[in-house]
């Protein structure tokens, strides 16, 4: 199942053809079939979460509505939007909130005045434009919470990406005053809608410019702890949140310390291909659905922050105001990681870091600054699954 590295587009676009996958291979484009049942929307399924073509179908389904969404926050006060047992699978739809910000008009106007047909116009997202209070806090609308039965603050709720899906053909890249990498030399705001040729999985940046389509979720979190509340969509944190970490896409599993009843986990902020640093504010922003299948885990160790796995690697997580701070964090997170999943001594895991591990800047542009740390699986003899329950705080 993981990495399997297919991604969909949506049904109601007539998409049908190849499309690329979170390594940029080349996959086929299908569209799961939806029911409604007395309980909510379901997705139609024969008790395998994997069908004849290999497309992950799934137990319920999230849409983007007004009542389904926030805009601006993670806020583990909002009523859950569907309550799920460990081992299901939730297919959650995403709007991007480029094209309904302040400093931008209407979605109808920002999309159709850079080319933009209005009938690829996300209904759900003029409809969050007009109908949902905006807080000014974060840009992002991110739609949840989810809530998992029988999570208690201390467990570690894992969280693996099945699936990923385009809801539209294009996606924006804005950079804005005052904001970037260099907010002193990029003074004034500039928005690019961006078409993507799906068939070929790439997005066509100019006339002789093709960047492979890498989907991934920039926004997973789960619920903050109640005396935290509310949260800022924008800095990330130990609740995940706004990670923004290039390749976390399909076949990527998360696993996230609990702080609260449910987990209450969000998601949103869709990318559709992203350079680590995210250096002028924004990746490729675009509107995606995503399955997901959610895993609990009791009795488990108590963990400081959230840790990824893919087939390749381990990847662990810095997050400070401070990219030198974020660094140092990010490299403790790791050798923690060496000491309680391999039994390594912290002197063996800072070496081992030191000659097979890569750290990279996720994104500078979040006020936590973000690095992600990469250890890779391929350097262990007897391979490396992580094991969620012994995760642990740092060494």
């Amino acid at each position: 199942m993981k990495r399997r590295t297919m991604m969909k587009a949506a049904s109601a676009l007539g998409i049908t053809g190849a499309g690329a996958a979170t390594l940029g291979e080349n996959v086929d484009v299908t569209a799961a079939q939806e029911t409604e049942t007395a309980e909510g929307t379901e997705t139609a399924t024969d008790g395998e979460d994997e069908d004849s073509e290999g497309t992950y179908e799934a137990d319920y389904v999230v849409e983007s509505t007004p009542e389904n969404v926030v805009w601006g926050a993670i806020d583990p006060t909002k009523e859950p939007v569907q309550r799920v047992s460990s081992g299901s699978t939730v297919r959650i739809e995403t709007i991007s909130h480029e094209g309904i910000l302040e400093d931008q008009p209407d979605p109808e106007e920002f999309f159709t005045n850079r080319g933009i047909p209005e009938s690829e116009i996300l209904e759900d997202q003029v409809r969050v434009h007009d109908e949902v209070p905006h807080d000014g806090a974060g840009p992002h609308v991110v739609t949840g919470p989810v809530y998992v039965e029988g999570a208690e603050p201390g467990d570690v709720l894992e969280v693996e990406v099945l699936d990923i899906e385009f809801r539209v053909p294009y996606g924006a890249n804005t950079f804005r005053q005052g904001k970037g990498g260099l907010p002193s030399e990029f003074t004034w705001n500039d928005s690019e809608v961006i078409e993507f040729d799906i068939e070929r999985g790439v997005a066509l940046l100019g006339d002789d410019i093709e960047i492979p389509l890498t989907p991934f979720q920039g926004i997973m979190a789960v619920g903050p702890s109640p005396t935290t509340g509310r949260v800022n969509s924008v800095p990330p944190g130990p609740f995940g949140g706004n990670i923004d970490i290039q390749g976390t896409g399909t076949g990527t599993t998360l696993y996230f310390p609990v702080f609260t009843e449910g987990a209450l986990f969000f998601t949103g902020d869709g990318h559709a291909l992203q350079g680590n640093g995210e250096v002028d504010l924004t990746a490729l922003e675009t509107s995606l659905t995503s399955t997901f299948r959610f895993t609990l885990h009791k009795d488990a160790e108590q963990m400081d922050w959230p840790v990824a796995e893919t087939d390749e690697d381990v990847l662990v997580m810095g997050i400070d105001e401070d990219l030198d701070q974020a660094m140092e964090q990010a490299l403790r997170e790791a050798i923690s990681v060496l000491v309680h999943q391999k039994g390594m001594t912290p002197t063996e895991a800072y070496r081992l870091c030191s000659l097979a591990a890569d750290f990279n800047v996720s994104q500078i542009v979040d006020i936590n600054k973000g690095i992600h740390g990469k250890i890779p699986k391929g350097v262990f003899e007897a391979g490396f699954e992580v094991d969620p329950t012994s995760l642990g705080e740092s060494f």
